[in-house]
């Protein structure tokens, strides 16, 4: 994928980062290496270097499916499965930013602010309905508001 062009805010703000930034941002990527290493078989643990869900890279994927959203190109191949984890990986983004308030007082809070603007002028609310037809595994009092919206266009309406 050619994040210039997929998440180009990302990329732009990850050029704006202070050092201090990206000494909390490899704090926060240093562990998650760690948990994902530890769900690995050794051989393939000893061969990953960086996390596949990295701060960066969350980034990245929330603004890449905003930008499909904005756009409409979301595909029959994108399940609701998929949309569910996106969701999920958004809100672990702001558990890093609750976690680290410097990073939401800095160029990553900005960032999701105006990525979450963009998403919600992207969906419609349906208060939940389309999660609920789907499944029961998520509390509706434990999920941020972005769980009551959906896209536009169900994709996995086909």
């Amino acid at each position: 994928m050619n994040w210039t062009e997929d998440a180009p805010a990302t990329e732009a703000a990850w050029t704006r980062l202070t050092p201090a930034d990206h000494a909390s941002i490899e704090q926060v990527d240093a562990e998650r290496l760690e948990r994902e290493r530890a769900a690995m078989a050794p051989r393939f643990a000893d061969a990953l270097t960086e996390p596949k869900y990295s701060v960066r890279n969350r980034f990245r994927l929330w603004e890449h499916l905003i930008r499909r959203l904005e756009q409409d190109s979301l595909d029959e191949s994108y399940l609701i499965d998929l949309y569910f984890n996106d969701l999920t990986s958004r809100d672990t983004l702001g558990s890093v930013l609750d976690a680290h308030p410097e990073l939401a007082a800095a160029e990553p809070g900005s960032l999701l602010a105006a990525l979450d603007r963009r998403f919600e002028a992207a969906t419609v609310f349906d208060d939940g309905a389309e999660r609920r037809r789907w499944t029961t595994r998520f509390e509706s009092e434990q999920l941020s508001p972005r769980w009551s919206r959906r896209p536009r266009r169900l994709p996995w309406e086909h």
